[in-house]
């Protein structure tokens, strides 16, 4: 029996963001196609090894990530799937071993967002990062049509595009392939988790507040609405000091200077992975607003999949594989982009018009299928069953360097400024 190793950077947790979900539920659900799985756990083994669908699961080892001891610690795998930044470390310390990179994230365009914030280093960071990956990986996952163009661009641009590699495999589809968010069959049994409603509150979840997403359309549409108990939810994020809150705090002096910051707008923690689906049952719709960008482009929000998995309407801004698929299957609300008032008038459809949302409710079924874990991981299944190095990379892959500039002097006066602050204002 083949076994496969997985090893995600994000710790596998209780709380845990889309990353540590999806590497969850690889771990929970590659066991039922016949293969066993280690779990490399950049957290505590302890707790990822007791979660609820993990703790004594068949087929499943939980073990601790530790740099420099990768090669002993899967020297029993035959395979990899490995994803961010602690790729690099199992690629460089274990370069015999067949790896799928899962480019399901595409955390560099991300991470662009945080220039102002973070300078020029995560760029360099990430953009190494995806050069070793690229040309080293012998297997690519994404999630979307527009994520495989935009990844087969990059692998070109190194050499994995190549003669021999196109004449064994006319489509790459044994070089890159589509292994987005799965859906379950069944959804766990409910269990109470907000508050009770206030008399006639509505409720809208919008969830983290990255800052590549732009809330204001929403809070403007509620302003339209005047309808003071339709009320919005963010989520806190489960990693502040790893990801800068910028937008969540401009958000909450926006809605402070309105008296709207925990009456009209309320901030929860992240909820655990194993109670996703029973906040999206108690919400009312859930939305998430953009403006065209490459991330919107690029990424497909998995909350958007779980929200449709528990019956819970949606609302985004058009651009975007999840956009598309809304609208292909009539299955949610899609608005252009900044446009408050066509929020507001989607908002009122779904809160008022128990009709139109069953409509769409209907409709979903039909684009769940395609998202069944069985289906979404078959790619991924037969690379596990028959793991190999791509016999083309040794001879045409390549590593350019990155180049970027110096972060500018304004910038380097106020990082280090920051710097010298941090220890007078830690307790």
């Amino acid at each position: 029996m083949t076994r496969i190793v997985l090893c995600p950077s994000e710790p596998i947790r209780q709380r845990m963001a889309g990353i540590g979900i999806r590497y969850f539920e690889l771990a929970r659900r590659l066991p039922q196609h016949g293969l066993e799985v280690v779990l490399l756990t950049a957290g505590d083994v302890v707790e990822a090894a007791e979660l609820e669908g993990l703790a004594g699961l068949q087929g499943l080892e939980v073990r601790g990530f530790e740099r420099g001891r990768l090669r002993e610690l899967v020297a029993d795998c035959q395979a990899a799937v490995a994803q961010g930044h602690l790729a690099n470390d199992l690629l460089v310390e274990v370069p015999e071993l067949p790896t799928a990179i899962d480019l399901y994230d595409p955390f560099l365009v991300e991470n662009l967002h945080y220039v102002d914030s973070l300078g020029l280093d995560p760029y360099r960071n990430d953009h190494a990062t995806w050069v070793l990956q690229m040309s080293e990986g012998d297997f690519f996952l994404c999630s979307s049509d527009e994520q495989r163009q935009f990844y087969l661009g990059f692998l070109s641009a190194l050499g994995r595009l190549n003669p021999k590699r196109l004449r064994e495999d006319p489509d790459l589809a044994e070089l890159i392939a589509l292994v987005p968010f799965g859906v379950p069959s069944s959804l766990p049994p409910a269990r109470p988790l907000l508050p009770e409603r206030l008399g006639d509150e509505k409720r809208l979840l919008f969830g983290g507040l990255y800052d590549w997403y732009d809330p204001w359309p929403v809070l403007e549409a509620l302003e339209i609405l005047d309808r003071p108990e339709w009320v919005v939810y963010f989520i806190r994020n489960p990693n502040p000091d790893s990801t800068p809150q910028t937008l969540a705090g401009e958000v909450e002096a926006w809605c402070t200077r309105r008296g709207w910051w925990g009456e009209r707008v309320r901030m929860i923690d992240w909820v655990s992975a194993d109670r996703r689906y029973d906040l999206l049952r108690e919400v009312d719709l859930l939305v998430s607003t953009h403006r065209i960008n490459l991330e919107t482009r690029l990424s497909l929000r998995t909350r958007f999949l779980d929200a449709l998995a528990a019956g819970c309407p949606v609302v985004t801004s058009d651009g975007g594989a999840m956009s598309s698929l809304l609208r292909q299957h009539d299955a949610g609300w899609v608005v252009p982009p900044s446009d408050a008032a066509a929020l507001a008038t989607a908002f009122r459809e779904v809160l008022t018009d128990p009709d139109a949302t069953a409509a769409r409710r209907q409709a979903a079924a039909g684009l769940l299928r395609q998202f069944s874990w069985d289906r979404v991981l078959e790619p991924l299944v037969h690379f596990a069953k028959a793991p190999r190095l791509d016999p083309t990379k040794a001879e045409f892959a390549f590593r350019p360097a990155t180049q970027a500039p110096s972060d500018d002097l304004v910038f380097r006066i106020k990082r280090r400024l920051r710097r010298w602050l941090r220890p007078a204002v830690t307790p």
